[in-house]
């Protein structure tokens, strides 16, 4: 009878343990922030276009924040200046999404301006006053145009639905900041 027991325990715990180990690999990462109970998620495989497209609106992103931290400071209209506020609040929010996402994804992304941002940045600080507002709202026309543009791309071309779906969901705020810019510009 003990020995049937031991046999019964012994067979339980074989099972047991071959369910748990049964040869698969786990991403702790994925399991780590998964509620209890919860499946893991599947890793997301990206593709050159899908780094990129992460890469080029996070750092557009920065530039777009540090420009507009100094529109906050140094534009003469008020419009400008409200425009600077709003372009700080909306666009660190995106960024804060973007780079959650990217993290999930296993992207690391740089925190700090490329050379070409960094260059331009310290060219609008040290514009005149009276040139300010203008130099900025041409740099910031320009840098959403070109951030839509890509987000064009990435939604047309890009493989991995969850990049795509958060380059869809990026794309009206893109569009709002150049509409208002174009506001600003007409004005």
């Amino acid at each position: 009878m003990r020995r049937s027991h031991l046999s019964l325990l012994l067979a339980t715990l074989a099972v047991t343990a071959a369910a748990g180990c049964g040869g698969a690999t786990t991403d702790t990462a994925a399991t780590d922030e998964a509620p209890a109970g919860a499946p893991a998620a599947a890793p997301v495989h990206l593709s050159g276009q899908d780094r990129a497209w992460l890469r080029t609106i996070h750092q557009g992103g920065i530039a777009q924040i540090h420009v507009a931290r100094l529109a906050q400071t140094r534009a003469k209209s008020a419009e400008v200046k409200a425009l600077g506020d709003t372009l700080v609040t909306e666009r660190a929010k995106m960024d804060g999404e973007l780079l959650r996402n990217a993290q999930q994804f296993g992207v690391d992304l740089p925190g700090t301006l490329t050379e070409a941002h960094r260059k331009q940045a310290e060219a609008l600080a040290q514009a005149p006053t009276a040139r300010f507002d203008r130099r900025f709202v041409t740099e910031m026309l320009k840098s959403h145009k070109d951030a839509i543009a890509a987000t064009r791309r990435q939604i047309n071309r890009g493989s991995a639905p969850e990049v795509v779906t958060l380059a869809k969901t990026t794309l009206p705020s893109l569009r709002d900041h150049l509409q208002l810019l174009r506001k600003v510009a007409g004005s």
